[in-house]
């Protein structure tokens, strides 16, 4: 019974001190000028090597730019991606049976006014797969673990596009 009196007072000073300290929502756009989905627009994504890559910059330009690609875009994402699989959960014949895909992905927003750079870092998404008897399947699970991993991978990197746009 007491904690029950207690929790709408705890709740409302937490969600004032959240205010005071300076919180934005990233998407937010009320009482506030800034649109972020509008700035991620002028956002001109490099090409990134690779079929991989291919796909996980047409998933970033998916996000980033929903209405299309800006004439005139303002900044510049430079994506540098590194790939490894690594063989798990062997049999008794020492014949993997699941094999972990790691993307990691090297960023960096430049703004092109005046070459600032505005966010960099790394980002990276793990997926498993299952190898089995049929080199046929397991090439096809190994390419829908690299898809499904590249999508993951622009979403993470889209988040990160946002921050740093919102942070300039």
């Amino acid at each position: 019974m007491k904690l029950r009196a207690v929790f709408p007072v705890f709740a409302l000073i937490t969600l004032t001190a959240l205010g005071a300290c300076g919180f934005r929502p990233l998407y937010a756009t009320k009482g506030d000028s800034y649109n972020t989905a509008a700035n991620m627009a002028l956002v001109d994504v490099a090409v990134i090597d690779d079929r991989v890559g291919q796909i996980t910059r047409n998933a970033l330009i998916e996000t980033l730019t929903p209405r299309g690609q800006s004439a005139s875009p303002l900044y510049d994402l430079k994506v540098n991606l590194s790939e490894s699989t690594s063989e798990q959960g062997f049999t008794k014949d020492n014949e993997a049976t699941i094999a972990d895909y790691l993307i990691t992905a090297t960023y960096e927003l430049v703004r092109r006014q005046d070459s600032k750079i505005l966010r960099q870092g790394n980002v990276r998404t793990r997926t498993s797969y299952n190898i089995v008897e049929s080199d046929f399947a397991s090439i096809e699970a190994e390419s829908a673990a690299q898809a499904d991993a590249a999508r993951t991978l622009a979403q993470q990197l889209a988040n990160q596009v946002a921050i740093g746009l919102r942070s300039q």
